[in-house]
Parts: structure tokens; C-alpha cells; sequence
């Protein structure tokens, strides 16, 4: 990538403007090669602690927040200073490496139950990215102390020196064997020195973020978390076809939806946009910002939706272990003279075909399996028959013949082991294995009773129902929070149909997050989650989202004016003389009624002169009107990543 300096950047005595201007077009190289490094490490984390309970759930959060606000502060360097230099590639080096630190503590980063050497590690690792970026401002300021208002770089500095120094002394703070709430220090210094940063950048042009491609950055990570969906997507693809079953018209469906979900919130958040890559200082600064909020409810949403596709399978196999634990039969005579090494025979020979096709990863599972096949041989010859035919193959102890009673709970019970025994090989067949987390936690645990197999089998379940309740919520927050960034990315006012638009989308985001609430209701969640609607209730509420943006209410509005026209009486056409006459007055009107979040404003020609772009330093004037251009027309405003082609260069001048 070409690097333009001017001359006065490097001969600082001739420097003697107002301040000096960093100009970057693109995001480089570095850029986005540590922009990769991010969604690696998130990516990493989920694969390697996975959400089976709250404490995990708060450990990702943590995790994603930290790892995000370093990214953000490295950003709002690059953004302004950073160059195609060896200094720059050593910095860079430094700070891919603080990456993967980041990833070197995932394994047993748990704020709960403390690791204290992990806990120092993450310590050390904040402290040299902040040192890091302390030497990088520093030799910012030295390269333009002889600019105008640079002083403010000295808090720059000082604001990173400060906080790398504090992560230095929190290190000291985890003791072995002894939690301690002073990680929490991790998350307010961070915020501060994100917040302190754009605080300084409204102070001094030397700081301002108005003219870097800030933006631009924020939608390549947020194509690349998307990117990563598509990948988790890929690798519950392949986790289903390794198991018998793979492919049926269910399961097609399901990933045909999911696949179109994601592409479908590509296109909502660009189509939102509108190639807005520039805005007024405040407005840019919000809108930078409530991407860390955006972020980790897009990451969220995208771990528990790609989850939802293998559940979905797991839930359609679910019917088979339902099937061989039944003992009904189509013929009620047979089960009369049944014996009880009969059924154990057939329920053995149904189990050891399951397990052909769903090896059991618990230890310990076939003597449980054989310890319950041979309890059903203990009941007595004589007694089959009145169980069969008292509880109507359902298993429920017969009142009205106590006798019987301890030998139908006994055949109860083992039926039940049996069955709990095929359900989690099923779930570890598809990669939802918890008797890992189980086994560190009680590793005393007896792994051959039934008890086991049950605690294994209701914490899986548990696990489902925690993924479904904050995937929802997660894609209601996400559309909110994609809603305030196209209003605060607009560049036109806000007329009717935008409006209604907006609030239609806020509905189906509360919507969405309050599906999450029949979590309290036992049965009717249990229905659901066992149900195919799982996917396709979210997918058709962002087809929803996606055909609103494209539909355009002037369109609609003018419709209903001729409808009502040709009601009155008066011919739905206007006559070419009055068409004439009222040209002007239209175009008037006209030249503020495009929406710049309409599909149809994109092909409506208009004149270039009403093309007005925002001024970047001018809030109020950020409000004006911004009409697309028609084909054939230049567009001026600034363009995308897409649309430019060949070196880009990086203009860093002293002086306007």
C-alpha cells in the first residue's frame, strides 16, 4: 500500500498550521489483519467454553467486553496514525500478540471460580496493550510537536500510561486459592480510557475522528462476526452428516433458514447505512460507540441461532429413543405371555443397535445400561401380565393391585435409565457432551448409577433452555440496537412512513425478546423447543425487517391519492397541461421526499444540485437532505471499501 506524506509532516520546522490533518481512505493491511486476529479469538472462546450456566454466560460477556474495548482503543489509533513503517509493524507485532494472549487465558478465564494465574495473565496482557499504545501516541506527539494544538496528545499518553500502570498493580491482587472482586477494575478502566479517548478527539483537531474511516472499521468487524456465524453455520453442517440421519426435508428447511437469517441481517445493516460512512463528530462518536453493545448481542444471537440448528436435529432423532423405551405393542395378547428375559432381549437388541449409531461418551454407560437390563429379569413370570395389561403398557403403577406396585416401579425405573442412557449418547454424538463440567465439579460422582445419568441428562436439557431464552433475547436486542444506528446514521429528517417503519421494527424486537419468557412455562416451552419453529420464528421476523426497508411509503401514499381521485369522479391522470404546469412546485416537493433508507430512492432520478452531503463538523446540518443519485449520475458522496479499486493511499499532512 502507497504511503504519501507531505513534506511538511516530516520536516517538523516548517510545520506551522492549526493543526495537522490524518487523512485514511482504507483500512490497511495491519488494519484488518488484526481485525482478524479479534474475531479469531472471540471464535475461540465460544468453541472452548461453551454457555451451559450463568456463571459461564457472565465469564463470555466479560470476556467479549475486554477483548472488544482493546480493539476499540487500537482502532482509534490506527484510525488517525498509523503507517506502513517498521516502527508500525513492531507495534503491530506487540499488539498481535497481546491477541493472543487473550487467547493463551480462554480455557480457565472464569471471573467465578477464579483461576489466579489466569487471572494475572489477563492483567499483564491489558497492561503491555496499553503500554504499547502509549509508546505509539508518544512518538505521535514527537512527530508533531511543533503543530498547533497537539497538547492534548500529553493526556493521550498519560491516560494509557496510567491505566497500564493500574493493570500492573491489579496483578498482584489474585492470591492462590482466594477469589477477589478487583477484576472488575479491568472493566471500568477500560471504559474510561474508550470514553476519555472520544472525549479528547472533540478537544483538538490533532485527536478529531470525524475524517478517519472509524466507521469502516466498525462494518468489517461486523461482517466478520457475521462471517463467523456462516462458519459455526459449516460446522453444524458437518456435525449432522457425520450421524446416521443426516439429511431429511426437516432438517433441509432449518438450514436453509439459518443460512438466509445471517444473509438477511447482512443485508438489513448495509441496506440501513446507505454507504454512510461519514457523520458529524457527536453523531459518529454514539454511533461508533453503541457498537459494543451491538457486537456482543450479534455474537450472542449468533452462538445460540447456530445451536439452535444441531438441537433441532438432536430434537428430531429424540422420537427414536422414544420408540425403543415404549413397551407397547401393537398386539396386547403377545404381551401376556412375554417374559421378562424377552423384553430384555428385545430392549438389548434396540439399544446396542442405537448405540451402533450413537456410541455413549460417558463412562460407565454399559454397565449402567446392563444393571438395568437385568433388574427387568428380577420381576417375577407371574406378575408380567398383570403389569402389561393393569397399566396399559404406559407403566403407571396399578391402584387397584398393590402387589404389583413395587414391581411396576421397579420396571419403571429401569426403562427410565435405559432411556436417559440413549439420550445423552445422542447429545454427545452431536458435540453436547456435559459430563466433562460435570465430572470436574463432583469428581467423586458414581458415573455407573442412574442418578448420574439423569443429573447428565436434565443439565443438557437445562442448557438448551438457557441457549434458547438469551438467543431470543439476544435477537431482540440485536435488531434494537440496529435500529438506533440507522436513526442515528440518517442523513435526512425523519417524515411519516420512516417513522412508522421504525416503530413497526421496534415492536418485533420486543416481540422477539419476549418470546423468551414462556422459559418459565415448563410445558408450553418444553412444546416448543420440541416443535420445528425454533429457526423459522426468527427468520421470518428478519424477512419482515428486510421487506419493510424496501418498501417505499410515497409509493403508497400517491397510490391511495389516485385511488381517491378516481372515486371523486376526476380522471386519475393528470392532463399534460397541468402536468406542465405543475413541474416546478413537484420538484420542489419532490427534492425532499426521498428517504435515504428507501430501496426506490436508489433509481429516481434527480437533479445534481440537490445532492447535499452533511457538513462532518456540523451537527445541525447534518439533518439535510441526501438524495441518490440515478444511474448514469455521479454520486458524491463518500464511497465504501467496495467501490474503491487500486493502491490506496494514506495521506498524512500538516496543515489544510
Amino acid at each position: 500500500m502507497a504511503v504519501t506524506m507531505t513534506k511538511n509532516f516530516r520536516n517538523s520546522n516548517e510545520c506551522d498550521p492549526k493543526r495537522p490533518l490524518f487523512i485514511y481512505k482504507e483500512p490497511t493491511l495491519l488494519e484488518i489483519f488484526f481485525d482478524l486476529f479479534f474475531a479469531a479469538n472471540y471464535n475461540v472462546f465460544s468453541d472452548n467454553q461453551q454457555v451451559t450456566n450463568h456463571a459461564k454466560f457472565k465469564a463470555l460477556v466479560g470476556y467479549f467486553c475486554l477483548l472488544w474495548l482493546t480493539w476499540f482503543l487500537v482502532a482509534l489509533f490506527d484510525v488517525r496514525y498509523i503507517t506502513d513503517s517498521v516502527f508500525a509493524r513492531v507495534t503491530r507485532a506487540v499488539q498481535l500478540g497481546v491477541l493472543v494472549g487473550f487467547a493463551v487465558v480462554v480455557p480457565k478465564f472464569d471471573p467465578t471460580d477464579q483461576h489466579h494465574d489466569t487471572m494475572r495473565a489477563m492483567s499483564i496482557i491489558l497492561m503491555v496493550s496499553r503500554a504499547c499504545l502509549t509508546i505509539e501516541y508518544a512518538s505521535t506527539l514527537w512527530h508533531v510537536r511543533k503543530c498547533k494544538k497537539t497538547s492534548l496528545l500529553y493526556l493521550q499518553v498519560a491516560l494509557h500510561a496510567a491505566a497500564s500502570a493500574v493493570y500492573l498493580g491489579i496483578t498482584f491482587g489474585f492470591k492462590q486459592g482466594a477469589g477477589s472482586r478487583i477484576y472488575m477494575t479491568w472493566y471500568f478502566i477500560s471504559g474510561a480510557e474508550a470514553i476519555g479517548s472520544i472525549i479528547l478527539s472533540n478537544l483538538t483537531p490533532v485527536l478529531a475522528l470525524t475524517q478517519t474511516h472509524l466507521m469502516k472499521r466498525m462494518t468489517l468487524l461486523t461482517v466478520m462476526i457475521m462471517g463467523d456465524g456462516m462458519i459455526q453455520v459449516a460446522k453444524d453442517v458437518v456435525t449432522i452428516v457425520k450421524n446416521p440421519g443426516a439429511w431429511d426435508s426437516r432438517t433441509i428447511s432449518l438450514l436453509t433458514a439459518s443460512v438466509a437469517t445471517i444473509y438477511f441481517i447482512l443485508l438489513i445493516y448495509f441496506d440501513w447505512m446507505r454507504s454512510t460512512f461519514y457523520l458529524p463528530p457527536l453523531r459518529q462518536q454514539f454511533w461508533a460507540s453503541l457498537h459494543l453493545p451491538f457486537h456482543l448481542a450479534l455474537v450472542l444471537f449468533m452462538q445460540a441461532f447456530t445451536q439452535y440448528l444441531i438441537w433441532s436435529k438432536i430434537v428430531t432423532q429424540y422420537n427414536r429413543v422414544l420408540d425403543i423405551s415404549s413397551l407397547s405393542h401393537d398386539d396386547p395378547d403377545a404381551n401376556v405371555t412375554s417374559t421378562g428375559a424377552a423384553i430384555r432381549d428385545g430392549l438389548n437388541a434396540s439399544i446396542q443397535l442405537f448405540f451402533t449409531d450413537y456410541p455413549p461418551r460417558i463412562a460407565g454407560t454399559l454397565d449402567t445400561v446392563n444393571n438395568a437390563l437385568n433388574n427387568i429379569t428380577k420381576i417375577p413370570e407371574s406378575v408380567w401380565g398383570q403389569i402389561l395389561n393393569s397399566s396399559g403398557f404406559n407403566l403407571d403403577p396399578p391402584s387397584n393391585l398393590p402387589d404389583v406396585q413395587e414391581w411396576t416401579s421397579m420396571l419403571t425405573s429401569a426403562i427410565r435409565i435405559l432411556f436417559l442412557s440413549m439420550a445423552n449418547a445422542l447429545f454427545a454424538a452431536f458435540g453436547i457432551n456435559l459430563d466433562s463440567d460435570i465430572a470436574d465439579k463432583e469428581p467423586n460422582k458414581d458415573v455407573k448409577g442412574g442418578g448420574y445419568q439423569k443429573l447428565v441428562h436434565d443439565k443438557t436439557w437445562g442448557r438448551y433452555r438457557l441457549v434458547f431464552a438469551y438467543g431470543y433475547i439476544a435477537a431482540g436486542c440485536t435488531i434494537f440496537f440496529m435500529t438506533v444506528l440507522a436513526i442515528v446514521s440518517r442523513t435526512t429528517h425523519l417524515k411519516i412512513w420512516p417513522i412508522t417503519r421504525f416503530a413497526i421494527i421496534l415492536l418485533l424486537a420486543l416481540g422477539t425478546g419476549l418470546v423468551s419468557v414462556i422459559w418459565f412455562s415448563g410445558d408450553t416451552l418444553q412444546m416448543f423447543l420440541a416443535s420445528a419453529w425454533v429457526i423459522p420464528t426468527i427468520t421470518f421476523v428478519w424477512a419482515i425487517i428486510l421487506i419493510a426497508t424496501h418498501i417505499n411509503g410515497e409509493s403508497a401514499e400517491r397510490n391511495a391519492v389516485r385511488f381517491t381521485r378516481g372515486q371523486s369522479g376526476n380522471s386519475p391522470h393528470t392532463p399534460p397541461q397541468a402536468l406542465i404546469q405543475s413541474l416546478p412546485e413537484s420538484g420542489h416537493r419532490d427534492k425532499y421526499a426521498a428517504d435515504a433508507h428507501d430501496a426506490e430512492a436508489q433509481h429516481r432520478p434527480q437533479s445534481r444540485k440537490h445532492r447535499m452531503l452533511p457538513d462532518p463538523r456540523n451537527d445541525r446540518q447534518g439533518a439535510a437532505p441526501t438524495i441518490a443519485p440515478g444511474f448514469g449520475m455521479m454520486d458524491p458522496r463518500p464511497r465504501s471499501s467496495y467501490d474503491l479499486s487500486g493502491d490506496e493511499e494514506i495521506v498524512m499532512k500538516c496543515g489544510l
